[in-house]
C-alpha cells in the first residue's frame, strides 16, 4: 500500500542540532561537529524542509541545563514538526542508562549521571506541542534511548542499537552515521518518492551501515541503526530526493542494483530477510531494465546475470542455471564476441555449471 509522504510546514517547524566535539576526559570528536553542521546545512538548504532561521545549532554546550533549555524553548514554538539531533559520545551510568556526553563529562560510570546529559531529559524537553516530534541520536549505545519513557511518543532514529558503539570515519572527518545520511541526501533514491520519508531513510541506512570493511577484524560488529515510528511519522519527509524520476535510466538502474548488492552482502544472522529481499529487488530491476532499455541491452543482460547469480547463492545451482542458461544463449546472439559483458555471463554460467551436482556424476 502506498502512503502519501508528509512534509513539514516550514512556518511551524523547528530543529535543534547539538554536537559535542571537545571533551576534557573523553577523546575529542570533531567528526560529530562536522557531521552536525553539514546536516543542519542540508535541513535548512533548498532540498531541506526547514526555514534556515528555525534551525538552531548548539556546539559544545557546557551543561545539561543549557541543552534542555535550548531544546524546550524551540520546541515550545513548533506547531508542525520539531527535530532534535545529538552527535557526540554516548556513555552509560552504573545502572546502564544512556547519557549524552558534554565537554565536562567524566569517563567513569559512577560520575556519568552528574557530568553528562541524561537522554531522558533531552527527550522530555521536546514536549508535546508539535504534531510531529523526531529525535535523532548519533552516539554509542544510542538504542538504549528506546527504553526511556520520554521516548514513547517520539519518532526515534538512532545510529546504533543498545549494545554497539557508533563509528567514525577519520578519512572523511564525519561520523559513519552522518556520512551515510548525508550521502543518501546527496545521491537520493532512484525509485523513491519526490521527498525522502524517514522510514525509507532508515531502510537505506540499515543497509549501507551494515557493510563490513575488508580490513575489519574478525569480531567487527557493523552498526545497526534503530527506528521507532509513531502513527504516520515514518512517512514524514525532511529532504528532497535528488534522484527522483531516474529509476529506469541507466544511472538509476545501476544505483538501484548497487544498493541491492549491498543488501545481499549483509551478514547478520538476526536479519535473515536481507538476502531474499535483495534477490527480489534484482528481479524488479532486471524487469525494469528490459522494459525501459530493451531485453537485449547490455545493461539488461548484466542485470539478469546478477539476478541469476544471486538466485543461485540463495537457492542453489539448479535455480541459477534455470535463469543463466537461456540468458547465455540470448547473450551469445546479441552481444559481440569477445565483449566483457558476454565473458562475464559465460563465466557465471560456467561457475554454476561446475557447482551443479550433475557436473560431478561419472559419464
Amino acid at each position: 500500500m502506498n502512503h502519501r509522504v508528509l512534509r513539514p510546514d516550514p512556518a511551524g517547524s523547528w530543529a535543534v542540532l547539538i554536537a559535542v566535539g571537545r571533551y576534557a576526559d573523553l577523546p575529542d570528536m570533531p567528526e560529530a561537529v562536522a557531521s552536525m553542521e553539514l546536516l543542519a546545512d542540508r535541513l535548512s538548504g533548498p532540498d531541506g524542509g526547514f526555514d534556515p532561521a528555525r534551525v538552531l545549532r548548539v556546539v559544545d554546550p557546557e551543561s545539561a541545563r543549557e541543552v534542555a533549555d535550548r531544546v524546550a524553548a524551540a520546541a515550545a514554538r513548533a506547531t508542525d514538526t520539531f527535530l532534535v539531533h545529538y552527535a557526540g559520545h554516548g556513555v552509560t551510568s552504573t545502572a546502564g542508562h544512556l547519557h549524552l556526553g558534554l565537554p565536562g563529562t567524566l569517563d567513569d560510570p559512577d560520575h556519568v549521571p552528574r557530568t553528562a546529559l541524561p537522554v531522558g531529559a533531552l527527550l522530555a524537553a521536546v514536549g508535546q506541542r508539535a504534531a510531529h516530534r523526531i529525535a535523532v541520536l548519533d552516539c554509542c549505545f544510542a538504542g538504549l534511548a528506546l527504553d526511556e519513557p520520554a521516548a514513547a511518543d517520539l519518532h526515534l532514529l538512532t545510529a546504533v542499537d543498545r549494545a554497539r558503539k557508533a563509528l567514525l570515519n577519520k578519512d572523511t572527518g564525519l561520523t559513519r552515521f552522518g556520512e551515510e545520511l548525508l550521502r543518501l541526501c546527496h545521491e537520493g533514491v532512484p525509485d523513491g518518492p519526490a521527498f525522502l520519508p524517514l522510514d525509507l531513510i532508515h531502510h537505506h541506512l540499515a543497509v549501507t551501515l551494515a557493510q563490513i570493511p575488508t580490513s575489519a577484524p574478525r569480531r567487527y560488529q557493523a552498526p545497526v541503526p534503530q527506528q521507532r515510528t509513531v502513527d504516520a511519522s515514518g512517512h514524514l519527509a525532511l529532504f528532497r530526493n535528488p534522484a527522483h524520476g531516474t529509476s529506469c535510466t541507466e544511472p538509476g538502474l545501476r544505483a538501484r542494483a548497487a544498493f541491492a548488492y549491498r543488501q545481499f552482502a549483509i551478514r547478520n544472522q538476526r536479519q535473515p530477510w536481507h538476502r531474499p529481499q535483495a534477490v527480489a529487488l534484482l528481479a524488479d530491476i532486471s524487469a525494469d531494465a528490459a522494459r525501459s532499455l530493451g531485453p537485449d541491452h547490455p545493461l539488461t543482460l548484466q542485470l539478469v546475470n546478477a539476478h541469476g547469480h544471486a538466485v543461485g547463492l540463495l537457492h542453489g545451482p539448479a535455480a541459477a542455471l534455470a535463469l543463466l542458461e537461456p540468458l547465455a544463449a540470448r547473450a551469445a546472439l546479441r552481444l559481440p564476441p569477445g565483449s566483457a559483458e558476454l565473458a562475464t555471463i559465460n563465466a557465471t554460467l560456467q561457475e554454476w555449471s561446475d557447482r551443479s551436482p550433475e557436473s560431478h556424476h561419472p559419464r
